[in-house]
């Protein structure tokens, strides 16, 4: 299959920049994948696991004037200063991409500041783990996950639909969504759920967790994910958690009786496929 881009620059090199570009290099999604990290190590372990073919712990602006997409897989608050600085040097067109949790402030922030030859379409993966870092990669990450591509007034149509298929390509789902409502219902089945999750492993008294079985690992996985990234996440997107949680408190209310626990039972059932 013809490969999409010539040439992908990968700014940021963790669990979501690693996974991206060893999926798009098995794909052939792309011909080059290069990518750009603060620390050598990330840079040697990326070549290491099949993620890049080169890199620097710089940007280049000869790297970076050679590729047809650039993706910006950084912490959610360094999003916008990091496409600033990848205009600033560059002259040429190309399609700029994000993997953020928080879609509303950041595309909004960049429809504005960025130059129109710049084409930027907001992306989200639903995948991850709660595992960070080139370490914990893999090629396979996004098979089957949603991925959300963002779609506004301004939007160019012809680089959403490229995104798009980078994403199909590599075995996503590609959901399209205006970003302010990407951001309430991800608030709803990931940002609420994380903060509960950190949340019910602060419950128990030290007793108490000496009789914590594997319930309670499962539902409290999450709250191993990296604290700097979701108190950003907490704070780009406060308004849509503030008004899930207070959702949370109704449903926590109702759920305690029969009616509402099987109501839960069903709902968790049809998702999950297992209905008997």
């Amino acid at each position: 299959m013809k490969p999409l881009f010539k040439q992908v620059s990968m700014i940021g090199l963790g669990l979501i920049g690693g996974s991206l570009g060893m999926a798009l290099r098995k794909g052939r999604v792309a011909r080059r994948v290069i990518g750009f990290a603060r620390h050598e190590a990330t840079i040697r372990k990326a070549k290491a696991r099949g993620a890049i073919q080169d890199g620097d712990t710089e940007l280049c602006p000869n790297w970076l004037g050679e590729s047809d997409l650039v993706v910006l897989a950084v912490p959610p608050e360094q999003v916008v200063p990091m496409a600033r600085k990848v205009a600033r040097l560059t002259r040429h067109p190309f399609i700029l991409t994000d993997v953020a949790s928080v879609k509303g402030p950041i595309v909004s922030a960049l429809e504005r500041l960025l130059p129109s030859r710049i084409r930027f379409v907001g992306s989200h993966p639903m995948a991850g783990s709660e595992r960070s870092g080139i370490e914990a990669a893999g090629v396979d990450l996004f098979r089957g996950a949603a991925c959300v591509v963002t779609r506004t007034a301004r939007t160019d149509p012809s680089a959403m639909r490229r995104v798009s298929r980078m994403w199909q390509r590599i075995g996503g789902r590609v959901v399209v969504l205006d970003p302010r409502r990407h951001d309430r219902l991800v608030a709803q089945v990931s940002h609420v759920p994380h903060l509960v999750s950190a949340a019910l492993t602060l419950l128990p008294d030290s007793p108490a967790l000496r009789l914590a079985g594997g319930g309670f690992l499962d539902t409290t996985r999450i709250a191993e994910s990296d604290p700097r990234m979701w108190s950003q996440i907490c704070g780009m997107n406060r308004r849509e958690i503030s008004a899930g949680l207070r959702r949370l408190l109704k449903e926590l209310r109702g759920v305690r009786g029969l009616k509402g626990l099987e109501k839960a039972r069903r709902r968790r059932q049809r998702l999950t496929g297992n209905r008997e």
